[in-house]
């Protein structure tokens, strides 16, 4: 299957949970940008329970413990601490405002959940609200596909403004809030560009962060 023809069935799949009534603005897949701070494992939250492990996802966990092997430190408790807890502090300056309990910091764990294959995240922005979609990889014996759902939604009035980063990296959004926090996603593959129109403010790189009360 072709890249494109994947990313229309991946994204025909996320609009089903579009809710009746409400309009599209955009939807794009979406991670966190390369210089955002990355929530701690536990932290992250579970999501698409019902899909099957597929032999490409065990393969991968394979290869991961190989390499872990190799790679693991003299001080197995270092070792968890590392792997378990959020490093934040250890990369100040990073592109995030408010903490994890803010509401951006709510959508930046969601926006890298712990699923069983690796699947994708759409972020959806309609007339009523900001919210994130699950799509799984996997596939049953029969070709048919795997679940999906939504993993996070909040009011659209509960966002801000949006800020464009690509003076960063291709792709680079901020996503301000109504609280006064702001994270740092990126909009990976073609069409990004039109993502910002959709929000309630565009903001450029040169526009200063907006303070809000």
């Amino acid at each position: 299957m072709s890249r494109t023809k994947r990313g229309s069935e991946i994204r025909e799949r996320a609009l089903a949970l579009v809710p009746v009534g409400e309009v599209l603005r955009a939807d794009h897949a979406v991670g966190l940008a390369g210089r955002a701070p990355k929530p701690g494992y536990f932290r992250r939250p579970r999501a698409l329970r019902s899909e099957r492990r597929t032999l490409r996802s065990w393969l991968f966990l394979l290869t991961l413990g190989v390499l872990h092997l190799f790679t693991m430190t003299w001080n197995p408790i270092e070792a968890l601490v590392e792997a378990f807890t959020e490093r934040e502090s250890k990369k100040p300056g990073k592109p995030f405002h408010g903490g994890w309990n803010s509401m951006a910091g709510s959508m930046a764990i969601a926006v890298i959940p712990r699923t069983k294959n690796m699947g994708f995240v759409m972020l959806q922005v309609t007339d009523r609200r900001l919210q994130l979609a699950y799509v799984s990889d996997a596939r049953s014996l029969s070709g048919r596909p795997g679940p999906v759902e939504v993993g996070w939604a909040t009011d659209i009035r509960n966002v801000a403004w949006v800020r464009v980063r690509s003076d960063v990296a291709a792709g680079d959004h901020e996503i301000g809030f109504v609280d006064g926090s702001w994270c740092s996603v990126s909009f990976a593959g073609q069409g990004w560009s039109r993502m910002s129109d959709a929000f309630p403010l565009r903001l450029s790189h040169l526009d200063p962060i907006p303070q809000m009360r």
